[in-house]
């Protein structure tokens, strides 16, 4: 779980150390609510860089989620377009894409692997007041997975270990993709003139 959480650390401060580079407008601190009722904590941050654009990178990960051995880890960074002219607000489509590593063991069996995927989001945002700087966000769509795994199972026990038969497989999938609901804190960066 530490390494877990020096990986989210470090990949928010360099996103965040990238703000000056990006000469960006606002940005925001934001986490997936839905994904923590998975288990699976998650933070991340978003950059506006135009009128109706914005970048953004979320990092996750889990641990024992629902009482499994599950460790997994994945950073997904994001483009996305706003329609109502001024980003962080109302409707927006993204695309981004996923890269994560996984393990999960039951009694029987060992999954181990890698998932990469592009996938294609819409959402929207309300601002949570007049004055206020939090945001809450709906978003889901689908994605195309690719997945490299290896599954191990536990055939039978010798009077010393389990003898164990070993399949890879690798294909592609199409699921749900990024679908939560998350709040976010906006932080403006622009520069007051004198």
């Amino acid at each position: 779980m530490k390494v877990l959480m020096k990986r989210l650390f470090l990949t928010i401060i360099i996103t965040l150390s990238t703000v000056n580079i990006a000469n960006a407008q606002m940005l925001a601190i934001k986490t997936n609510a839905a994904a923590y009722a998975a288990f699976a904590p998650n933070l991340g941050a978003e950059l506006v860089v135009g009128n109706k654009a914005s970048i953004g990178i979320d990092v996750m990960g889990a641990y024992h989620s629902f009482g499994t051995d599950l460790k997994a880890f994945g950073v997904i960074p994001e483009f996305r377009y706003w329609f109502h002219g001024r980003p962080m607000t109302r409707e927006f489509i993204g695309l981004s894409v996923l890269g994560a590593t996984y393990k999960c063991a039951t009694d029987e069996k060992m999954f181990k692997g890698n998932i990469a995927s592009v996938g294609l989001t819409i959402g929207y945002v309300w601002v949570l007041g007049k004055k206020s700087r939090w945001n809450m966000e709906l978003h889901g769509g689908i994605g195309f997975y690719r997945y490299n795994q290896q599954t191990r199972y536990d055939s039978h026990w010798t009077q010393t270990q389990w003898n164990t038969e070993r399949f890879s497989e690798t294909g592609w999938v199409i699921l749900p993709y990024k679908v939560g609901l998350s709040f976010s804190y906006v932080i403006p960066t622009e520069k007051k003139e004198k």
